[in-house]
Formats: C-alpha cells, structure tokens, sequence
C-alpha cells in the first residue's frame, strides 16, 4: 500500500502542527498515514475523518478524552489538537485540506466539523457495510490522483450518512437557521479581535439582544458563552505547547491584561494558566 511520507514535523510556538504534503486528499487505514508522531499532542493542518476499527483506550481532541470505539466516527477539523497515546489503533483514516473543505458545497455538512462538537458518532450495523464501500473508492480515487470530482462526491455521501446519524444533536439542529450558522461563522473569523455580541449582531442585522434570544432558544447558551469556547479552545492549545508567555497568549487571544486573561481561564476551567501548563505539558 502506498502510504504518505513522513513530513518534516514544523513548529509554530512550539507545537508540533502535521501536515498533509503535495495533495489535497488522502485515504488510508492506519498503517499508510506517517504524518508525524501521533502519540504526543498536535496540531493538525487538514481536516480528519477516523474511523476507529477496534477499541483502543482513549484518544485526546483539545485535551478533552474520547473513547477509541469500534466502528465510532470522529470528525477533526483544521487547527484542532489531537493526540493518541499508545500504539495507533486500527482504523480508517480520510484526511483532506483546507481548499477541499471548503469546495464542499454543503454548509451543514462543512459544519459537523465544527470544533465544540468533537463527540464520536457510532455507526449502525445498516452503514458500515456502505460507508466501508465509499472508503474503499476514496482511496482507489486519490491514488489515481485525477481530479476531485469523484472525490467530492464520494465524501459529500459519506459525510451525509454520518449528518443522518447525527441529525439529533441539539447543535447541528441549530445549525439549519442561516442566522446560527452565521454568528459560527463570524465567531470563528473574529473572537480573537471581537469579544461584543453588538459586533456579531450588526453583522447578522439583528440586534443584540433579539440574537441572544435566537441562540438561547436553540442552543441554551448566550453569544458571550460561544465567544468564550472559542477563546478558552485556543488558550488550552496555546498554554499546553507554546512557549509564548502568558502575557503575550493573553494578548494575542484579544485581553488587554493577562490579570483579565488569568481570571476568564480559571473562571471557565477551575484552573490557572499556570497551573494548568503544569498539568499539561
């Protein structure tokens, strides 16, 4: 089996970050995928689909633990931090770039990846057998390497079967109004600089208040909450494997002082920073 070549692991303050080399999509079991080390946390330059194939411990998204389960599905999307300790479980690995992502056409299924909803979906015994077909024709597709077309169709199949499984997630049925897909949307390009529901709300054309009504009523959290998992996602990854001080985490997350920094972490994870680089280094 043809496999991807290890690339030279590349460090951005001290993260390790793997990268998917000279294509846009690749297809493989475990044993073909050598990125980089996948037992220490990284950061990841591509989105993932893993398909875990036996049951295997744990694996870590964002430091939060997940169980390696057969036939459970994760969706990793780009700049999330991974790890898995131990040897690499058996599964079925379908990783692809930015520019792939964002040729999928279809906003809910772009949106399964979505960074606060990293909970594995578990696969009926009525899907395995078609979903194991459609992987199989991914990776005889990405080896011939002849365009993406075929590509794009098999994926939008295989993330629409995993969308019908997890069509009751409380998010994903929030997703379905333009309005929530926008504030995601806008959050994901601006929390670093823009911490006011008013900035999110002109954008959208609501008021501020009319939008944390919207998002209260499908997700059972305000604007300000969303802002916050955003913020607190980058500063566990920051804090972890960066060897920026605080100071300047503080400040590149948008706090004027890393007092106010101090206290927003500690608030939301019980933890100080300090503490908490201590405990995850």
């Amino acid at each position: 089996m043809a496999s991807i070549s290890r690339s030279k692991l590349k460090v951005s303050a001290d993260i390790p970050v793997h990268h998917l080399p000279q294509t846009d999509f690749y297809a493989s079991y475990t044993d073909g995928i050598k990125l980089g080390e996948f037992g220490i946390s990284h950061r990841i330059d591509f989105f993932a689909i893993i398909w875990f194939l036996e049951d295997a411990g744990l694996h870590y998204i964002d430091f939060e633990p997940y169980p390696i389960k057969k036939d459970m599905v994760y969706l990793i999307a780009r700049n999330q931090v991974h790890s898995l300790p131990g040897d690499a479980p058996n599964a079925r690995s379908i990783i692809f770039s930015k520019r792939f992502f964002d040729s999928i056409e279809d906003d809910d299924l772009r949106f399964l990846f979505a960074p606060f909803t990293n909970a594995g979906i578990s696969l009926t015994n009525e899907q395995i057998e078609p979903l194991a077909y459609l992987f199989e024709l991914m990776q005889l597709e990405s080896k011939l390497q002849q365009g993406n077309r075929l590509l794009h169709l098999y994926t939008n199949a295989f993330l629409a079967h995993i969308q019908r499984l997890s069509h009751t997630s409380e998010t994903t049925a929030a997703y379905q109004d333009e309005r929530v897909r926008k504030l995601f949307e806008l959050i994901g390009s601006h929390y670093k600089t823009q911490k006011f529901v008013s900035f999110y709300a002109d954008q959208i054309g609501l008021t501020a208040k009319r939008l944390n009504q919207i998002v209260k009523e499908k997700l059972d959290l305000s604007v300000s909450q969303l802002i916050y998992n955003y913020t607190l996602i980058e500063a566990k990854r920051e804090i972890s494997h960066s060897v920026k001080s605080l100071k300047e985490i503080a400040i590149e997350l948008g706090f004027r002082e890393q007092s106010y920094f101090s206290r927003f972490f500690k608030k939301q994870t019980g933890y100080s920073p300090e503490r908490f680089r201590q405990e995850n280094p």
